[in-house]
């Protein structure tokens, strides 16, 4: 039970640190002359990965598990790293580009938090799982309070930047999706660290070949680089590994769709700008989405008529007792 209740948690603190990291990458996109988005993206996820070291040789040494079954995992860990590494460089890569365009972190945090239909709706169309229309009523709710909240009086114009915005949110779909299907064959922080480096090696060989780097555009982005390495990547991501351990896919995206909102938020402390009355009611519809999302109840047909009920606990099966 205590699991069941920290892994949202540990979602939502991703969540927070993922919403001000939009800052943060906005400030770096400033520099773009002396550094761009592959060697600024490269040197994070690289701050990232080392920062996980220690904590893996202090909390997963992993001492008690047969040398075989070690052995299928740690391979199991570097191949599903890699596989998820590559995703993530797309999607970050693209949001970084993105946000380097557009200007706007609130503007791309919500079109970001697309992923918060997105995935039921992958989920539901390759591996035809079923989602609740509870959880398909609070994404929809839960959307609408991230338009009024990024985007408000301002209306909605399309660029280029905005494009790209949308194909990063399409890839961290699969990013949320491809660490469900793995995280439970992979020993966690690892995994971690295997993806930070996949996505750090392919920014720094692709920044060699088409990119640019000075020594002053590093010492100018140093405390976004830091941000976006030490929290953004090695803490976050790895709630977000954590956090799906025992969190569904299309609940996890809910949750992790409230970073636009504390995008916002970090906008108006960066910028010093005071939030709007559409931002309010933007706050205010989103977490009733995510409220609503985290309730045990569903729907179902009784007597030929539409009921909603709580749902019933499954026995609890000790976690010993599985077998991968």
């Amino acid at each position: 039970m205590k699991k069941k209740i920290l892994s949202p948690l540990l979602c939502l603190t991703a969540a927070i640190v993922w919403g001000f990291a939009f800052s943060f990458q906005e400030i770096a996109s400033n520099n773009v002359e002396k550094i761009d988005a592959f060697f600024f993206g490269g040197i994070r996820f690289a701050v990232g990965a080392i920062s996980l070291i220690p904590v893996i040789l202090l909390f997963e040494r992993e001492k008690d598990i047969p040398r075989e079954l070690k052995k299928t995992k740690l391979k199991n860990t570097v191949i599903f790293g890699i596989i998820t590494g590559v995703v993530l460089f797309a999607a970050s890569t693209l949001q970084q580009f993105g946000i380097q365009i557009t200007q706007a972190s609130g503007k791309a945090g919500f079109i970001t938090g697309m992923y918060l239909i997105f995935v039921p709706i992958v989920s539901f169309i390759l591996f035809k799982q079923r989602i609740s229309p509870i959880v398909w009523g609070a994404a929809v709710i839960a959307l609408s309070g991230l338009y009024f909240l990024c985007i408000g009086s301002d209306g909605f114009t399309v660029s280029w930047g905005d494009i790209l915005l949308l194909l990063c949110s399409l890839c961290f779909t699969g990013h949320i999706i491809v660490i469900d299907k793995f995280i439970s064959r992979v020993s966690a922080l690892k995994y971690s660290v295997v993806q930070f480096f996949t996505v750090a090696i392919l920014n720094i060989l692709t920044g060699v070949l088409v990119g640019h780097v000075t020594w002053e555009g590093i010492v100018a982005t140093i405390v976004p680089i830091l941000y976006c390495g030490i929290g953004s990547t090695g803490v976050a991501y790895t709630c977000q590994i954590l956090g799906q351990k025992l969190t569904p896919p299309t609940i996890a995206a809910l949750l992790f769709s409230t970073e636009s909102l504390f995008s916002v938020i970090a906008e108006c402390i960066f910028k010093q700008k005071l939030p709007t009355g559409t931002m309010i009611l933007g706050c205010s519809i989103m977490f009733v989405g995510i409220i609503l999302s985290q309730l045990p109840v569903e729907i179902k047909k009784v007597d030929g008529k539409l009921r909603i009920g709580f749902i019933k606990s499954a026995p609890q099966v000790p976690e010993d007792s599985i077998v991968e």
